[in-house]
């Protein structure tokens, strides 16, 4: 259901682009599921909590479109399968005039070779630990285009995947976050005069709303509380808050713009306060289906009159030092935002 929506979304609205590219990224996250045998055989155990319950956990990935936060596909699996087998579900999703960025799990040649062989365009952070990418650090080089010849080993597992192992010219640039820490991207876009140093660092900084997307999906729909202890029941609640995702994003087209416009007076930009957004159009979801079609229309005025009451600040250049510890060492917890019931 939630993919009619993207179909008819870029069919009739388009949304915006960057230069000619539809923008994505892909991101994924981990869920808790509620402890059921059903569950447990499907997800498998992934820990036992404190009073001896085992708690299944499934591992998700989206694929978002960053500029008009629509979520173009979605998967959920046991956490036993990794991102990168996940991400090969995505590529039916992507083709010519598409530009995926990521982050460095999946800056490895099969991910760039897979994507490049959808004709689609790519900048991805990269692991500095991979000999390639050390040998473009130690060269001093901050902007170059090299050619990325495979190891053996890289052969076998391209050839295992039914992806072309043959080598492929990838532009690289150096980005100094601070004195100490540096990221690698590696772009398909080998035109430097048209797609300058600073404009692929400004296009990095938006594939953050993958971040954001899925910190939509956790916080502020809370899906960890599942209305069902059944996989299908799982699977129900994962794709309808999809759906509402893509729905409130939809609805949201008309007053975008005119809320980041109108507050340009303000010491910040405004954009849409998405948990009250969620909340809104929830209470009226029923409505649009069972209205008629003449009172269709006020429904949705009344939607954008609440999307362009409820905003919140954009404060551009905030910066967390990132969590480098393993994921499994990492304390899970929910930040304190307001549920969008």
């Amino acid at each position: 259901m939630y993919k009619f929506i993207v179909r008819f979304f870029y069919a009739n609205i388009g949304g915006k682009r960057w230069f000619h590219f539809r923008l994505l990224a892909v991101d994924g996250s981990a869920l808790n599921l509620p402890s059921s045998e059903e569950l447990l055989v499907k997800y498998g155990c992934h820990h036992i909590n404190s009073i001896g319950t085992k708690i299944p956990q499934a591992r998700t990935s989206f694929l978002c479109d960053v500029l008009n936060f629509i979520t173009i596909d979605a998967q959920i699996e046991s956490f036993k399968v990794g991102e990168q087998q996940m991400f090969e579900s995505h590529l039916a999703s992507i083709g010519r005039g598409d530009l995926l960025t990521g982050d460095a799990n999946y800056g490895h040649f099969r991910i760039l070779k897979a994507t490049m062989e959808t004709k689609a365009d790519f900048c991805i952070r990269m692991s500095k630990s991979t000999n390639f990418i050390k040998t473009f650090l130690e060269s001093g080089e901050i902007d170059t285009i090299l050619e990325w010849v495979p190891s053996p080993k890289t052969i076998e597992n391209c050839k295992a995947h039914n992806i072309d192992p043959s080598p492929f010219k990838v532009r690289l640039i150096r980005i100094e976050l601070s004195e100490t820490e540096t990221e690698v991207l590696a772009i398909s876009l080998l035109d430097k005069n048209r797609y300058s140093y600073g404009c692929i660092k400004e296009l990095y900084d938006k594939r953050w709303v993958a971040e954001e997307e899925i910190k939509k999906f956790m916080q502020r729909l809370v899906i960890e509380f599942f209305s069902s202890i059944k996989e299908n029941g799982v699977l129900q609640d994962f794709y309808a808050n999809i759906f509402m995702l893509n729905l409130v994003s939809f609805l949201a087209q008309p007053v975008v713009d005119k809320i980041y416009e109108s507050s340009g007076c303000c010491k910040y930009r405004k954009q849409i306060n998405w948990t009250a957004a969620l909340g809104d159009v929830r209470q009226r979801l029923s409505l649009l289906f069972l209205r008629s079609i003449d009172r269709i229309d006020s429904i949705l005025k009344s939607c954008w009159k609440s999307f362009m009451i409820n905003t919140e600040s954009v404060k551009p250049g905030r910066k967390f030092p990132r969590d480098k510890r393993k994921k499994g060492s990492r304390q899970k917890v929910f930040i304190n935002y307001k549920p969008a019931w």
